[in-house]
């Protein structure tokens, strides 16, 4: 079931196209990733998405509502997170979640017990009676996607939510958003320029560069294609005679392209028969190598 499109979407600023006849589907239960450089249009179309600016042409509809001639009915289903979010410093993380809580309809019992189930959820036992005003980043971005889950929306538009948090902060992030979709069945529509995110969050990733969609694609692992890591960099041109492509990268690592009649195992056996030892060998994803590509 498509829960969201978008059709013909373009977005200009004076003489700048930020977005290029952008179109996509999004089906229930999906988490699609925007993965783009900065400037790439993600947050534009993010932007068009949850009706904080208006397309130039084309349209995004969202349960079968266009929101730019409905925006409350488009909307009504969907949880946004867009921008660097900041509350008023004078109150405290419950009080800015109970009163989004009361926006969205909830009585007095309600707000309760959502902020209770949202404080849990996301971990937030710690400061959710300090001041926003002393909060980290981490904290708001925290608390933001808590308001943007808030009377559980069936649909999540996150722009960048990871955006400046320190790495644990980040795998938090990541660990909460896989558990919303793969456990909860959100639908999730996310953007973020790391290609690690990409891989770890999605199960289908839009490549955009440029306002224009570059490439659609599932997230999977290209078992033809492997990086390894050796002990100590070394000589692997003894496998370019059993047909393996051999590209270095850095001082590190070695990109291995497999032809058809060779597996992972056997070009594994290879090197080590050849007395290299390696610190680790892994699969290439696909992301990364069609990024690559697709974005200079």
């Amino acid at each position: 079931m498509i829960e969201m499109k978008a059709k013909g979407l373009s977005k200009r600023y004076g003489r700048l196209e930020a977005l290029k006849n952008f179109e996509i589907e999004i089906n229930s239960g999906d988490c699609v990733v925007l993965l783009g450089p900065n400037g790439a249009g993600k947050s534009t179309f993010l932007k068009i998405s949850t009706n904080v600016v208006h397309p130039s042409s084309g349209f995004v509809e969202i349960n079968g509502k266009r929101v730019d001639e409905d925006p409350m009915g488009a909307l009504s289903s969907v949880g946004p997170l867009i921008e660097l979010p900041e509350f008023y410093p004078y109150l405290n993380g419950k009080e800015v979640l109970s009163y989004v809580c009361k926006v969205k309809g909830a009585d007095r019992e309600m707000i309760k017990s959502e902020v209770n189930r949202l404080t849990d959820l996301l971990r937030m036992n710690n400061f959710m009676d300090r001041k926003t005003g002393q909060y980290s980043r981490g904290m708001k971005q925290r608390l933001a996607l808590a308001c943007s889950m808030a009377m559980d929306p069936k649909i999540l538009i996150l722009d960048e939510p990871t955006f400046g948090l320190d790495p644990r902060g980040m795998r938090e992030f990541v660990e909460i958003i896989r558990n919303l979709n793969r456990k909860e069945g959100k639908t999730i529509l996310f953007s973020t320029h790391l290609i690690s995110e990409a891989r770890e969050i999605a199960n289908r990733v839009v490549i955009i560069n440029g306002g224009e969609k570059k490439l659609e694609m599932k997230n999977e692992t290209d078992a033809k294609m492997m990086r390894v890591t050796p002990y100590v960099m070394s000589d692997f041109s003894f496998l370019e005679k059993k047909g393996v492509k051999v590209e270095y990268e850095g001082q590190e690592y070695v990109n291995l392209t497999l032809p058809d009649d060779m597996d992972n195992d056997g070009v594994i056996s290879l090197i080590q028969n050849n007395g290299i030892r390696l610190k680790w060998a892994e699969p290439t994803n696909l992301i990364e190598r069609k990024y690559l590509e697709m974005v200079n």
